[in-house]
């Protein structure tokens, strides 16, 4: 019989999207350690065991002993660092774990050129199949997942504004990119997690619908029943652009890379062209209904 991975250390409990993910495996049963920074005011329920520790701290080591599970959701700025949880995990024994992807399709090197820290995401990746060679109970899943829609769209990252009822639409609008909701990303860790043989030392992806710029344009205009002010941008030039405030220190240019690399026709984030295809049937995803998705996040 497979037993689940129910003892799980959790990096990034308390972020937008690890947030959601931590709450939904806790209320399914799993046994959930947080690790957190040292520095960090984030708080947790009474019953959470938080482990805070720096992750130069010589005693790290000890958040992975008798873990069967890490899950992930390190930020940017700590891509790499999951380079030593990987290390500490496989010598402690753990069995899985679950980087940081969630997001854009890391194993496409337009992606790695576009966007810096998927190089970093990729050099895990490596990391992470070197080690699962070296210790054989150790193995790996790593979930592309493109936009995490909901989130993306409230929040504007997707180029509509929801408040002022405008958009803007890349190129034709026509490419296609693969995007899941929040709560399809937790359901698929869960069933990662409760059914993780299928999944070992794979990178897979996974999707709630696979949709345009102008597919969502059209959707967002019949739920408002409003005509939207439409705005256009060239991920060519945006590429340009981003690139050269970069070069002059404005990180508002890595906000325009990471929109080419969304809508970009040669980044890989149409998930159906890939040779793996999506993974919804093997981890018994929905595959969701855009108009639906929408309202729902109208109404609230």
């Amino acid at each position: 019989m497979l037993h689940p991975l129910k003892k799980v250390l959790f990096i990034g409990a308390s972020g937008s999207i690890g947030g959601p993910v931590f709450k939904r495996l806790r209320s399914k049963g799993f046994t959930l350690t947080v690790l957190s920074r040292a520095s960090s005011t984030a708080t947790f329920d009474e019953d959470v065991k938080v482990i805070k520790r720096d992750y130069s701290d010589p005693n790290l080591a000890e958040a992975f002993e008798g873990q069967d599970a890490v899950v992930s959701f390190v930020t940017g700025a700590a891509i790499l660092d999951q380079i030593k949880f990987i290390d500490l995990a496989a010598e402690a024994g753990v069995k899985r774990f679950i980087p940081s992807e969630f997001g854009s399709n890391t194993l496409n090197s337009r992606a790695q050129e576009l966007v810096f820290f998927y190089k970093q995401k990729f050099a895990v990746l490596e990391h992470q199949r070197a080690v699962a060679e070296k210790y054989p109970s150790f193995t790996w899943t790593a979930i592309a997942t493109g936009p995490i829609f909901d989130w993306c769209l409230e929040t504007g990252f997707l180029g509509f504004d929801l408040k002022n009822n405008s958009a803007l639409i890349y190129d034709s609008g026509d490419q296609g990119i693969s995007a899941t909701n929040m709560g399809t990303t937790a359901k698929a860790i869960e069933s990662i997690l409760n059914n993780h043989t299928a999944t070992a030392n794979k990178y897979i992806y996974i999707s709630s619908f696979t949709v345009s710029q102008n597919n969502i344009l059209r959707s967002l205009e019949k739920i408002t029943g409003k005509t939207w002010t439409v705005n256009k941008a060239d991920t060519k030039k945006g590429e340009r652009e981003g690139r050269e405030k970069l070069a002059k220190g404005d990180f508002s240019g890595f906000r325009e890379l990471l929109a080419c690399l969304m809508y970009g026709e040669d980044t890989g984030g149409d998930f159906t062209g890939s040779p793996e295809g999506v993974a919804n049937e093997l981890l018994n995803l929905p595959n969701e209904d855009l108009d639906k998705t929408i309202e729902a996040i109208i109404a609230s």
